[in-house]
C-alpha cells in the first residue's frame, strides 16, 4: 500500500426519478397538483386562468347510482393563463432548474402580487397529473416557445437526470395571441368524475380569499357537455357568505394583542368596536409572548339550526339544501399567505384549530368548525416563523403555529360570550338560588288536591305516594351525581398527588440509602440510624396527610353530612394547590377562626376547589400582587357566611348575570360548569351563592351563605 494519501471530491449525480418523486410523492392528490399550477399563473400576473377538461365521458355504477367521469385514457387538462409568459432564458434557467431561487431574486419580484411559491418545485405537480406535458409560452411581442416533457422518461431508475433530453421549439405565434402560458397535461394518470371536479371547484373557490375576493384574478373551469353543467364556468363566491349571523374582524399585532376589532351581530343589527387590555389576550400554558407575528383576520359565523338556515335561504333566494352546501363547502378557518391560500387549512373536515373538541366539551357555548367561514392573513415577511412544509401542504409545526391556534380561541371566545348572551331565555332562575332537584316534587300538586277535593282520599294517597317515590329517586340520582363529582375532582388532583407523592418517595429512598450506607460501616452508629428512621417516620406522616386530604373525593356514595371545621377543609384545599400557588407567587389568607358546619366534606371541598382553581387561572393574568382572601363570619347560630375574594381582573363587564349558568365560561377553553356546580351544591344545603361588589380585594368576590345545617 502506498504511503501517499489521496484527496479529491465528489459531486451529486441525481437520478432522473427525482423529478417524478417531487411531482408524485410531495403532492398528495390531483386537486393539490392543479392548485400548484394555478398558483404559477397567479404569480405570472395573469388576470384569469382557464382550466379545461377534454376527453371521453364514461359511466360506471356505484351502488344504485351511475356516475359519469372523464376516462383518463386519451384525456387532457389544459391550463391557460394570460400572464407575462416566459422567454427562452427563463425556461432554461428557471423551469429547467429544480429548486430554483428565481422567484426570490429582487429583479423578478412582482410589484403587484407577492409570489405564492419560492421553493421552485410547484411546476413538477404536472407529473402527478399526467404522463406528458406540453408547455407553450409567449411574452408580449415575442415568439412562441414550446417545450415537451415526457414524465415517463424520468421513471428509469438506472438513468441520471443529466441524461434526460427535453425537446423545445421556437416558432411564430400560433396558440397565444398576446402573452401567457398554456400547460397541456396529456394522458392523465387518473379519472376525473363529477364529485372530484366539484371538489376541485370548491378548493379553487378558496384559493384566493372568498371573504375579501381578489377582483384581478378570475378562475374558470370548463368541462365536457355531458357532465353536470353546474360545474362549468367562472368560480364565484355564494351570496350566503354575505349574510352571517355574526362576524368579528381585526388585527393581531406582533406582540399578540388585538387591534381595531369590530364585532357584528345580526340580532342587534349593528357593528361595535371591541376594546381590550393586555390581560384579556394572554397566551397561557405556559404564559408566553406570541411568536406568530402580526396577522389580520375575519371570522363569519352562522347559527346552523333549521329555523335560521330557512331564514337565510329566503334572504338569499336559494334553497335550504344549497345554503347548507355553501356553508359545508366553505366552512373552516383558512390561512392565506400574501393573499393565496395555504393548504390544507380550511379543507372540509380539517379542524386544525381543534374547535370541534371545544364544542364537544361545551356544546351550549362553543362554536364548531362548520359554523365558521374565516381567514387568517399572514405574509412571508411579516410571519417568518410560519414556514411552509416541503410538501406544500401545511405550515411547519412549532410554537408560532400553536400561538395562532390559541389566539383563534381567544378571538372566538369573545364572539361566543356575546352570542350566548343573545340566546332566547324563558323563565330562567339562577342555579345559585334554586336546586335543580326542587322541581322534582309534587308538593304543590298535593296541596292543591287536598284543598280542592279533600274528600277523595284515593287521589290524595296516590299523589302522596308518587311524591315519595320521586323523592327516593331524586336521592339516588343525587348519590350518582355526587360520586361522579368526586371522581371528576379526584382526576383534577392527580397532578398534585403525583408531584407531592413523588417527592415523599424520593426522600424516603434517600433515607433508606443512608441507612444502608451506615450499616456497611465497620462501626454502626445507633444515633445516626435512629435519626434516619425518625426522618422516614415523619415523611410517612406527611405522606399519610396527603392521602387524608384527597380521601373525601373517593368514589364512594354520598354519605350523611358530618360536623367538620370549615377553616380546616378550606386550608386543605389550598394545600393541594401549593405547587401552582408557589409557582405564581400567590399568597392566601384564611380567617383565624374555627367554625363547625354540618356538610359532606367532599362536597365542601369541591366548592372551594372550584373557587381556588378559578382564582389561580385569572391571577396568572396580572402582574401586580396576587392574593386570595377567605373571610368567615357567623352572625348567628343558624347562618354562616364566607367571603372568597381575589386580586385578579374580576368578573368581565356584562357577564355578571351569566357566570353562574351551566356551560357559560369566559375562559377560551372553559367548560363552564365550575361555578354552576358550586351554586348547585350550596343550594342543596339551603344556602346562597352570589357575586359581591366592593369585595375584600379588587378582583372577583363571591359570597356563600350556609343555613340551618351548621
Amino acid at each position: 500500500m502506498s504511503d501517499k494519501s489521496k484527496i479529491g471530491d465528489f459531486v451529486f449525480k441525481p437520478r432522473a426519478r427525482i423529478i417524478k418523486t417531487i411531482g408524485e410523492e410531495l403532492i398528495s392528490n390531483d386537486n393539490v397538483a392543479v392548485i400548484e399550477l394555478v398558483k404559477n399563473s397567479y404569480d405570472a400576473g395573469s388576470s384569469i386562468v382557464d382550466i379545461t377538461f377534454e376527453g371521453v365521458i364514461e359511466e360506471k355504477k356505484e351502488g344504485r347510482k351511475r356516475k359519469k367521469y372523464i376516462d383518463r385514457s386519451n384525456s387532457s387538462i389544459i391550463i391557460y393563463d394570460e400572464g407575462k409568459g416566459m422567454d427562452f432564458s427563463t425556461i432554461e434557467s428557471a423551469w429547467m432548474e429544480p429548486a430554483t431561487n428565481f422567484k426570490k431574486k429582487g429583479e423578478n419580484q412582482n410589484s403587484n402580487r407577492k409570489f405564492t411559491g419560492e421553493k421552485g418545485i410547484g411546476r413538477f405537480a404536472s407529473a402527478k397529473l399526467a404522463s406528458r406535458l406540453e408547455l407553450v409560452t409567449r411574452q408580449e411581442n415575442g415568439e412562441e416557445i414550446v417545450v415537451r416533457f415526457n414524465w415517463d422518461d424520468f421513471s428509469d431508475e438506472d438513468n441520471y437526470l443529466e441524461n434526460i433530453r427535453v425537446n423545445w421549439e421556437i416558432r411564430q405565434p400560433i396558440e397565444i395571441k398576446k402573452s401567457g402560458t398554456i400547460l397541456k397535461l396529456i394522458d392523465l394518470n387518473n379519472d376525473w368524475d363529477e364529485d372530484k371536479i366539484r371538489e376541485l371547484r370548491v378548493t379553487l373557490s378558496r384559493l384566493l380569499n372568498p371573504i375579501v375576493p381578489t377582483e384581478d384574478f378570475l378562475i374558470s373551469v370548463n368541462i365536457p357537455d355531458d357532465l353536470d353543467n353546474n360545474l362549468d364556468g367562472t368560480i364565484e363566491r355564494p351570496e350566503t357568505l354575505n349574510k352571517p349571523d355574526y362576524y368579528i374582524r381585526g388585527t393581531i399585532t406582533e406582540n399578540g394583542q388585538p387591534e381595531s376589532l369590530r364585532f357584528y351581530s345580526k340580532i342587534k343589527g349593528s357593528e361595535e368596536t371591541l376594546v381590550f387590555t393586555e390581560k384579556d389576550f394572554l397566551l397561557k400554558d405556559p404564559p408566553r409572548t406570541s411568536l406568530a407575528g402580526e396577522f389580520s383576520f375575519e371570522f363569519r359565523i352562522w347559527n346552523r339550526d333549521s329555523e335560521n338556515i330557512k331564514k337565510l335561504s329566503e334572504e338569499t333566494n336559494s334553497s335550504v339544501k344549497n345554503v347548507r352546501a355553501d356553508l359545508d363547502n366553505l366552512a373552516g378557518i383558512s390561512i392565506y399567505r400574501d393573499n393565496v391560500r395555504v393548504l390544507p387549512y380550511g379543507n372540509q373536515n380539517n379542524d386544525w384549530a381543534r374547535l370541534d373538541i371545544r364544542r364537544v366539551n361545551n356544546p351550549t357555548l362553543r362554536l364548531s368548525n362548520n359554523q365558521i367561514v374565516g381567514y387568517i392573513s399572514i405574509g412571508l415577511e411579516s410571519n417568518p416563523l410560519l414556514k411552509d412544509q416541503s410538501n406544500r401542504e401545511g405550515i411547519v409545526e412549532g410554537q408560532a403555529l400553536e400561538d395562532v391556534k390559541e389566539l383563534i380561541k381567544l378571538i372566538l371566545n369573545e364572539v361566543e360570550q356575546r352570542r350566548y348572551s343573545e340566546r332566547p331565555r324563558e323563565n330562567e332562575r339562577s342555579v345559585s338560588q334554586e336546586s335543580l332537584f326542587e322541581k322534582f316534587s309534587l308538593r304543590s300538586l298535593s296541596t292543591l288536591v287536598k284543598d280542592k277535593i279533600p274528600e277523595n282520599k284515593q287521589i290524595i294517597e296516590a299523589v302522596e305516594k308518587k311524591d315519595v317515590e320521586i323523592k327516593e329517586s331524586v336521592t339516588k340520582i343525587q348519590e350518582v351525581i355526587s360520586r361522579y363529582r368526586r371522581l371528576t375532582t379526584l382526576g383534577q388532583l392527580i397532578d398534585a398527588v403525583v408531584h407531592d407523592g413523588g417527592n415523599y418517595l424520593n426522600k424516603i429512598d434517600l433515607q433508606a440509602h443512608l441507612i444502608t450506607k451506615a450499616l456497611k460501616k465497620p462501626e454502626i452508629n445507633k444515633d445516626e440510624l435512629s435519626e434516619h428512621v425518625a426522618n422516614i417516620q415523619n415523611l410517612r406522616k406527611d405522606f399519610a396527610q396527603l392521602f387524608r386530604r384527597i380521601e373525601p373525593f373517593g368514589g364512594r356514595k354520598r354519605g350523611r353530612p358530618k360536623n367538620i371545621v370549615l377553616e380546616d377543609v378550606i386550608r386543605n384545599q389550598f394545600m393541594l394547590y401549593h405547587i401552582d400557588l408557589e409557582r405564581l407567587n400567590i399568597s392566601y389568607e384564611i380567617s383565624d377562626t374555627k367554625n363547625s358546619i354540618t356538610i359532606d366534606e367532599a362536597e365542601l371541598g369541591i366548592i372551594f376547589m372550584n373557587l381556588i382553581q378559578n382564582s389561580i387561572y385569572w391571577l396568572e393574568n396580572i402582574e401586580t400582587e396576587r392574593k386570595i382572601m377567605v373571610q368567615i363570619d357567623r352572625p348567628d347560630a343558624k347562618e354562616l357566611s364566607v367571603i372568597f375574594s381575589d386580586s385578579g381582573p374580576g368578573i368581565k363587564d356584562g357577564t355578571e348575570s351569566t357566570v353562574f349558568e351551566p356551560y357559560f365560561s369566559t375562559k377560551p377553553d372553559g367548560i363552564g360548569l365550575g361555578l354552576s356546580i358550586v351554586g348547585e351544591l350550596i343550594s342543596e344545603y339551603n344556602g346562597e351563592f352570589m357575586l359581591v361588589n366592593n369585595g375584600l380585594l379588587d378582583g372577583a368576590t363571591f359570597k356563600i351563605i350556609f343555613r340551618y345545617r351548621i
